[in-house]
């Protein structure tokens, strides 16, 4: 198969499915503002023909991809108990050390800024919104959902048997976390579109800009968080109980 082929071929396959093969894939994708989190069932066509991205552009930025390794990453193959603690460990332990700076940032812009740039204070109350319902998804991961995949995925390796279970089947909670990442995902548009892609005035102080590079970082997390649960974590929990049972 060509190179051009190859990369002819990406078109027909889920966003989720890419990333989750080479997360180097999710840099292109950020670019060209395309969510493989939350839409990430969607074919890259659907997804660039939506966003109005032609498919030319997307697949020269992916064949430029460098080929070595992201090395940032936990590997997808790790145990789910392994990848439950690295989420916590990054991605939730990111949001919780950010979201309050962010949140103080957006009340001095409000203050300072807000009757000449008046979005300032639908930002303030979006992302107060997405950092509210964050911090409550993961108090259910944490206490409900992850304990439970460790459960499994020790039991695995020892070849025991399935760990009681709180919820019935592992795909209740599953079901819930993926309607909460959907609201996160709305959210996270609904501040992209408000800050024009986290771009700041022409007129912007230094912490505007600050405010607004930290939003765009942690749009960018979410995504990655997002879809390491979505399409590899929960999948892989629903068989692995599947396959204990």
């Amino acid at each position: 198969m060509t190179d051009t082929t190859r990369l002819q071929a990406l078109l027909d396959r889920s966003l989720g499915d890419l990333v989750a093969e080479r997360t180097q894939m999710a840099i292109v994708f950020e670019r060209f503002g395309l969510d493989y989190c939350c839409r990430g069932k969607q074919t890259l066509a659907d997804a660039a023909r939506a966003r109005g991205v032609p498919p030319t552009d997307l697949l020269d930025a992916l064949g430029d991809l460098p080929d070595a390794i992201d090395t940032d990453e936990v590997p997808m193959t790790a145990d789910l108990d392994v990848l439950t603690r690295y989420i916590v460990e990054h991605h939730h332990a990111y949001i919780r050390s950010t979201a309050p700076t962010v949140l103080t940032w957006l009340d001095k812009l409000v203050d300072r800024h807000g009757a000449w740039h008046p979005e300032l204070v639908h930002v303030r109350a979006t992302f107060q919104r997405l950092a509210d319902e964050l911090f409550m998804h993961m108090g259910k991961e944490e206490n409900i959902l992850f304990p439970y995949i460790d459960a499994m995925a020790a039991s695995k390796r020892a070849g025991g048997n399935m760990p009681r279970s709180p919820f019935g089947t592992v795909t209740n909670p599953v079901r819930v976390m993926e309607d909460d990442h959907a609201l996160a995902g709305e959210l996270a548009e609904e501040l992209r579109a408000l800050t024009h892609d986290f771009t700041p005035p022409d007129d912007a102080c230094r912490t505007y800009r600050l405010c607004y590079d930290e939003l765009a970082r942690f749009a960018m997390d979410l995504h990655r968080h997002v879809h390491l649960e979505n399409h590899v974590v929960f999948p892989r929990a629903v068989a692995l109980e599947q396959a204990l049972v």
